[in-house]
């Protein structure tokens, strides 16, 4: 439905966006990942028509709509800020594209209807946005948005002033509110939690280009990047090499010390280095050593951080570095495992976790 096409924005010598390219199918949830200034708020302005490209093709059902203003895209926006119209009610806010269309007053009426039901809005037509909570101006922003029924609605970190559990419950809401309308929403976010909970697919940008794209899945469990492992979630980090590599599997020494190996061969001849990443949550704590099929490293436990549903453990290795391993207090306490600061552990693994990544 969408397709950027090497899609370039510079202001002087800075470039924001360098070369993206990405495909955003029809119905689809799809959002822009980054911290701030990776450039993926100037993509979603590049899209609306706010900012003009530089370079490349933004391309809407095959067609270039790079030079568009704003009115001729069937694109609507929806601000961080919300952007509302302080003098107007919630009714006229959300009718004001429409009368600019110059629609039919009885057609407003009913699109209106429909747009604030389909918020949860119903009865609050006549207040002002200074009598609505955060949350509330936010759907007055949604609805003002779907009321022209765009092809594609593009969302500027749109849960960020709300405090944590207004946002996770919109966060639901906006989820089931994409499934009903089944309009394409293209979403920016620096929130790696919201990004997972709400997107078909994520495109992580660093310094103005996509490091990767691909599902949640495929994001948080296969990081292709250093910048992409870091970045989503909690990683572990161990440097190493390729010791040696079959069909089936590979060997990695990681800091000239410790031999592993991966279920997953690598596409690297033995010597060359690698990184290899584990979440917190992919290793465990042990009095005995590995088995056959299992991956493990002494570690002495330095410090532990009690998290409600989890505890992280912080291990110190021989060679000094850090290890953070997550166990989850619930099945801790039905195995009684309990772990004193001070001993020496095994942090054990299985040889399928984990994601080696060429450096």
């Amino acid at each position: 439905m969408l397709e950027l096409v090497n899609l370039t924005k510079r202001y002087g010598d800075v470039v924001a966006v360098d070369r993206v390219s990405l495909k955003v199918e029809q119905g689809e949830f799809f959002c822009l990942l980054g911290s701030s200034g990776c450039g993926k708020t100037t993509v979603l302005r590049l899209i609306a028509g706010f900012e003009k490209r530089t370079d490349g093709r933004i391309l809407l059902d095959g067609r270039d709509l790079a030079d568009d203003p704003p009115h001729r895209r069937d694109v609507n926006t929806v601000f961080q800020s919300y952007a509302l119209f302080p003098h107007l009610t919630v009714y006229e806010n959300i009718a004001y594209g429409l009368r600019v269309r110059k629609t039919a007053r009885n057609e407003i009426e009913g699109r209106v209807g429909d747009a604030l039901a389909l918020v949860g809005m119903t009865g609050l037509e006549r207040r002002f946005p200074d009598q609505l909570s955060g949350g509330q101006q936010q759907r007055v922003a949604l609805a003002r948005a779907l009321v022209n029924r765009p092809r594609i609605l593009l969302l500027d970190e749109p849960l960020s002033a709300l405090d944590m559990k207004i946002a996770e419950q919109t966060r639901l809401e906006l989820a089931a509110l994409q499934r009903q309308v089944g309009i394409t929403f293209i979403y920016v976010t620096h929130n790696q939690t919201e990004a997972l909970a709400l997107a078909d697919r994520i495109a992580v940008m660093h310094n103005g280009v996509i490091e990767q794209c691909g599902t949640p899945g495929e994001i948080y469990d296969h990081p292709k990047t250093r910048f992409v492992a870091d970045f989503i979630g909690s990683m572990n980090f161990f440097d190493g090499c390729v010791a040696s590599v079959s069909d089936r599997d590979c060997q990695l020494r990681l800091w000239d010390r410790w031999d592993v190996v991966v279920d997953k061969p690598v596409a690297l001849a033995a010597g060359n280095p690698v990184l290899f990443c584990l979440r917190p949550e992919q290793l465990k704590l042990s009095l005995l050593p590995p088995r056959d099929f299992e991956n493990g490293i002494p570690g002495t436990l330095r410090r532990t951080v009690y998290q409600g549903d989890a505890t992280l453990y912080l291990l110190e290795l021989r060679n000094g570095r850090i290890v953070t391993v997550s166990q989850n207090n619930y099945l801790a306490r039905l195995s009684r495992d309990f772990f004193d600061l001070g001993d020496e552990y095994q942090i054990i693994w299985s040889r399928s976790s984990g994601e080696t990544i060429r450096v």
